[in-house]
C-alpha cells in the first residue's frame, strides 16, 4: 500500500511540537512514540533516545537481499517546531493543517515535518517496491532542531561509531530557490551569540542633575556597537577574516544564477537597498563571509512619554555567523574582547553567552569527498551523481549547488564526530513563510520531493 504523504504531515502537524516552550513537553513526547509507532509498523527497528531534553526516534532498516548492502544511508530530520505567535496573524490554525491555494498550510509544513514526510515517502515507496534492495537505511528525528540541537549533538559524539559506519547522510532542511530550481547546499555557516550588558552608576539617576557628569551606559554602548562595523561594512575586529579563502568563480556563478536576485529581494521585504560589502555582491556575501549581527537591545525607560533618567544598565544582543575554517567559540571571544576594549573606562560591561554554538560547514561539490576513505568517496560521489540525475528528471533542470547563509551546526558536528559527509537537497522556499504565521508547502512540491526520493534509493542501488 502506497505510503500518503500527505495524511501523514497533516498528523505530524496536530502535534504542538513547540521546543522553546516548556509547556509543550507533553506534546513533543507523543509526538516522538506517534512515530515510533508508525516506524514499527513500516518494519523499522526502532528506539527512543530520551537522555536529553527532548526524544531522539532512531529507525533502522537493514539490506534484506543476499551479501552486504552496497551502500549505507543515513537519513537527518526534525520534528520540533517554532512557536507559532503572532496567533492573530494566521488565516488558519497553525496545528491543523488546511489544503488551500495549492498549499498544505501550517506551523512545520515546510519546516521540517513537511519534507522529512516526503523523505520517508520516498524510501517506503522504493522499499515496497524493491524489498530486497542492497541498501542498509536509518531515519533519525530529532525534537530540539530549532533551539540548538544540544540533545541530537550529545547523540552524535556517544553514537559516533555507529553513525560512521554509514556512507554519507541525507537531509531536507534546506531551502530551494523556487518550485522549479531545486538547490543543493554545500556550505552552512556557524553560529553562536552574546549578550553584552553595560552597566554605569549603581542606580537610575536624574538626567539633569547628572546630565553630562555622568557616563550614560546607553551613549557608551552606542559607541561600542557602532564601532563593530566599518564605512565599507565589514565587521571591524581585527582577525575576523583571517583564513577564510576566497570565493571561486564557480561558486559566484552559481549564486549568479539563482532566481532570487536582489531586485526580488528589496520587492519582498520593501527595502530600497541591500547592504553591501565592498567587493561582495549581497548574495556572495550572506553566503561566504561570516557576519555580525545585533538581534536585540534595550534599556532606559520604555513607557509612553519622557521620564528624565540616565539608566543604570542597558543591553544588546548579538549573533555571529561564521564560516569555515572558523572556529565559533574562537570568534565569540574576539569579539568579546573588541567590545571591553571599546567600551568606556567609566562603564562595567558584561556577556552572557547562550547555547546553540557551532561551527560551519562547508563540502566541495566539484570533488565530493577528497578527504574521506575510497569507499565513503565513491558512495559520496555516486550520490551526488545520483542526485544530479534524478533532479533533473523529476524537477526538468539541473539543481543549483550553493552555500546557505542559515546554519545547522549539527551537520558540522557529524562531520567532526563521524567523519561523514552530508547531501543536503532544500524543497521548501522563500515563499513558504518559515518562522513566520501562515507557514505552507506547496502540493506540487509534496509530490515531486517524495518522486525524488524514490528515484534517488532506486538510483543508488543501480
Amino acid at each position: 500500500m502506497k505510503f500518503n504523504t500527505l495524511e501523514f504531515i497533516k498528523r505530524l502537524v496536530r502535534f504542538q511540537t513547540v521546543s522553546a516552550d516548556p509547556s509543550k513537553r507533553s506534546e513533543i513526547e507523543a509526538c516522538a512514540d506517534f512515530l515510533k509507532r508508525e516506524f514499527s509498523a513500516m518494519g523499522f527497528d526502532v528506539e527512543i533516545s530520551r537522555n536529553g531534553l527532548s526524544p531522539i526516534v532512531l529507525a533502522k532498516r537493514d539490506s534484506r537481499g543476499p551479501g552486504k548492502a552496497k551502500y549505507r544511508i543515513f537519513c537527518y530530520g526534525h520534528y520540533d517546531v517554532q512557536p507559532a505567535d503572532p496567533l492573530d496573524e494566521w488565516k488558519t490554525d497553525p496545528f491543523e493543517a488546511v489544503e488551500r491555494d495549492g498549499k498544505l498550510w501550517g506551523r512545520g509544513t515546510a519546516d521540517n515535518k513537511g519534507p522529512s514526510a516526503c523523505m520517508i515517502a520516498g524510501l517506503l515507496n522504493f522499499l515496497e517496491k524493491n524489498p530486497d534492495a542492497p541498501l542498509d537505511v536509518a531515519v533519525i528525528l530529532e525534537g530540539e532542531e530549532e533551539i540548538g540541537s544540544a540533545s541530537m549533538s550529545a547523540f552524535v559524539k556517544d553514537r559516533a561509531e555507529f553513525i560512521s559506519s554509514y556512507d554519507f547522510a541525507v537531509l531536507s532542511d534546506t531551502s530551494a530557490a523556487s518550485e522549479n530550481q531545486i538547490v543543493v547546499t554545500t556550505g552552512l555557516r556557524g553560529t553562536g551569540s552574546l549578550e553584552a550588558i553595560f552597566t554605569g552608576c549603581n542606580t537610575d539617576v536624574h538626567s539633569g542633575m547628572f546630565g553630562g557628569a555622568v557616563y550614560n551606559p546607553i551613549q557608551a554602548m552606542s559607541e561600542v556597537c557602532a564601532s563593530l562595523h566599518n564605512g565599507d561594512g565589514f565587521v571591524n575586529i581585527k582577525g575576523f577574516y583571517d583564513n577564510i579563502p576566497p570565493l571561486s568563480e564557480w561558486e559566484r556563478s552559481e549564486i549568479a544564477s539563482h532566481p532570487m536576485g536582489e531586485a526580488q529581494i528589496m520587492n519582498q521585504l520593501e527595502i530600497p537597498a541591500m547592504y553591501k560589502q565592498k567587493g561582495y555582491k549581497p548574495a556572495e556575501a550572506l553566503r561566504a563571509l561570516p557576519a555580525l549581527d545585533f538581534t536585540g537591545i534595550g534599556g532606559g525607560y520604555q513607557g509612553e512619554g519622557p521620564k528624565s533618567v540616565i539608566p543604570s544598565k542597558c543591553f544588546c544582543k548579538i549573533s555571529i555567523r561564521t564560516v569555515p575554517p572558523q572556529d565559533t567559540r574562537k570568534m565569540i571571544e574576539l569579539v568579546k574582547g573588541a567590545i571591553r576594549e571599546r567600551c568606556p573606562k567609566q562603564i562595567k560591561v558584561e556577556f552572557k553567552e547562550y547555547e546553540g554554538c557551532g561551527n560551519g560547514y562547508f563540502l566541495d561539490a566539484k570533488n565530493p569527498g577528497s578527504d574521506l576513505p575510497p569507499h565513503k568517496r565513491e558512495a559520496l560521489e555516486r550520490a551526488f551523481s545520483a542526485m544530479e540525475k534524478c533532479v533533473a528528471e523529476v524537477f526538468g533542470k539541473k539543481p543549483l549547488f550553493l552555500r546557505e547563509g542559515a546554519s545547522i551546526p549539527l551537520i558540522s558536528d557529524i562531520k567532526r564526530e563521524a567523519g561523514i559527509d552530508c547531501l543536503m537537497i532544500g524543497f521548501f522556499t522563500p515563499c513558504d513563510n518559515l518562522h513566520a504565521p501562515n507557514e505552507g508547502f506547496p502540493l506540487q512540491m509534496i509530490g515531486r520531493a517524495s518522486i525524488y526520493y524514490e528515484r534517488f534509493f532506486e538510483e543508488m542501488t543501480k
